[in-house]
């Protein structure tokens, strides 16, 4: 590029040339020469000097600094302090948007390639809170870097965090630069509203994105929000409208390529044709669906086909392989439940790891002083009691995160196992009226009999229990001494709020048991119903 291409760029406000610098970056990332890329990096910034413009000069700056982290893979320690120097830079030049987009870099560095979560969420809540100061004019990328945090806390399952994200995103100006980025915040408001099974509130935001005056790769969204629309009427079994924008979704997903979303459409469709005794559409659903599975290497939608494989076999009265893809089911879903599990704790350990760097680097501070202090035992005094301070606290909140790291752990895990408990249950009572009766009766107790616990699974269960309801059991025989060991168990597992057919399926007995267990219970305490006992058991 000759110099004169760069007079766009030079002296103006960053609104006035932010298309123009993007497409600088996408022009200089997509050069195949890294040693043109380096020269014409260099050319810019002598530009930038000569015509006194400090801002393009440290454009360039923050260029090579994302360039190297993102491109080059530069080594973390490399990125982070390439990064770090043009935000503190910029800062000291009170070049606000380059602080900003730098922090931005930095934390989605931090997400994708350190998989530091909670360093990128440090990074994102800095980059908030800069955010805050800025008006939407004169920072036209406020949209995007807030859609990049709302993003971080979708992931985490937290739609409450991520919903007020979105909805700053959605109150912005809409123009032609930022309309991708709005649109994107209304489609995942909706998405969060349908995880939570708001599905008015859903499709109010999904129709709201096919209501924007701007021209938005119109077709793209057109397909992802009336997909989703259809999934909406999925989850209200109204099956006749949401078959042609699933299909449509399907259809156009894979024509892009994104082999994931064309999945969940293919799975949904499944369903519906099964539903509708269609089981030619819905088997050659189905297997499309596994394949672009493997295409999109998106394993973790197998929990949502191999339930809907499970009742095809089943309706076509095949128990054995029912039996199979219904096991296959829960394995999936325990996969997926573990996986997730290990980057929260994963997330929750780099908690503990940072405070514990901001208690080595708060003792090193000290240290410091107190060297630099020997002269004066009046600071030596102060800078000591400073020091214990400091220590004490900080060891105390490590001592108290770690305990809580354990407790969630546990109750993660408590809640993991009588979830798959439901799960199990769920699918035992849809397979019910599938089978012949001898058929059935072989699957019930097959599946009965993966759930019945041993007397070393109860002792395991009552430690883990115990974790998270603390002294709940001796409470328990204190204030009711005459229970049998199966009464306790009956108790344990109603405290949480499972179900006469769940209780039954764990311990291995009928649900006319686990009646009479409840309503001898009750006469030994005098209670006349149901709620009276679930209250006392909520006050233990």
């Amino acid at each position: 590029m000759a110099a004169a291409q760069y007079d766009s760029l030079l002296h103006r406000p960053y609104p006035e040339r932010v298309e123009a610098l993007n497409n600088l970056y996408t022009h200089l990332v997509l050069l195949k020469d890294s040693a043109a890329l380096v020269r014409e990096v260099e050319a810019i910034g002598r530009f930038a000097r000569r015509n006194s413009d400090k801002e393009l000069e440290m454009e360039m700056d923050l260029f090579t600094a994302y360039y190297n982290a993102f491109f080059r893979q530069h080594g973390a320690t490399e990125s982070v302090a390439g990064l770090t120097d043009v935000i503190s830079a910029a800062e000291a030049a009170h070049i606000r948007h380059i602080q900003i987009r730098g922090m931005r870099a930095l934390a989605e560095y931090y997400w994708h390639n350190v998989k530091n979560y909670e360093l990128a969420f440090e990074q994102y809540l800095l980059l908030s809170k800069e955010l805050g100061a800025m008006k939407a004019e004169e920072y036209p990328d406020m949209a995007f870097d807030l859609l990049k945090i709302a993003e971080a806390y979708y992931f985490f399952q937290d739609y409450a965090q991520a919903k007020k994200y979105l909805e700053r995103i959605i109150q912005l100006p809409e123009t032609a630069f930022n309309t991708r980025f709005v649109n994107s915040a209304k489609n995942t408001l909706g998405l969060c509203y349908q995880k939570e099974g708001n599905l008015a509130q859903a499709d109010y935001y999904f129709k709201e994105v096919l209501k924007t005056p701007f021209p938005h790769s119109g077709a793209l969204w057109e397909r992802i929000v009336l997909g989703n629309i259809g999934t909406n009427h999925y989850l209200r079994r109204e099956y006749d409208k949401a078959e042609p924008l699933l299909k449509n979704d399907y259809t156009g997903a894979e024509a892009d390529n994104d082999f994931g979303p064309a999945a969940g459409a293919l799975i949904r469709l499944a369903d519906i044709a099964l539903e509708k005794d269609d089981l030619t559409s819905s088997w050659e659903y189905m297997m499309r669906a596994r394949h672009d599975i493997r295409k999109s290497n998106q394993k973790d939608r197998l929990q949502h086909l191999f339930p809907v494989m499970s009742k095809w076999y089943s309706v076509r009265g095949n128990a054995s392989l029912a039996r199979i893809y219904l096991d296959s089911t829960v394995l999936a879903i325990k996969e997926f439940h573990e996986n997730f599990s290990a980057i929260k704790v994963l997330r929750a350990q780099q908690k503990i790891n940072l405070q514990e760097e901001e208690m080595r680097h708060a003792e090193f501070n000290l240290e410091k002083q107190r060297k630099a202090g020997e002269r004066n035992i009046l600071i030596v005094v102060v800078a000591g009691l400073c020091a214990f301070i400091v220590t004490g606290y900080y060891s105390h909140r490590r001592q108290q995160l770690t305990k809580d790291l354990q407790l969630q752990a546990a109750a993660r895990e408590l809640k993991e196992f009588t979830r798959r408990i439901s799960e199990k249950n769920k699918l035992i009572a849809q397979l019910q009226s599938q089978h012949s009766e001898e058929e059935k009766n072989e699957l019930i107790r097959e599946l009965q009999r993966s759930t019945i616990l041993t007397e070393d699974d109860w002792a395991a269960f009552q430690r883990l229990f115990e974790k998270v309801h603390s002294g709940f059991l001796n409470r328990l025989k204190e204030k009711i001494p005459a229970l049998s060991p199966a009464e306790i168990r009956i108790l344990t597992l109603t405290r949480l709020n499972l179900t006469t057919r769940e209780m039954a399926g764990i311990l291995g007995v009928g649900m006319d048991t686990i009646r009479q267990h409840r309503s001898r219970i009750r006469k030994k305490l005098g209670i006349t119903d149901e709620p009276g006992l679930d209250s006392l058991l909520k006050d233990l």
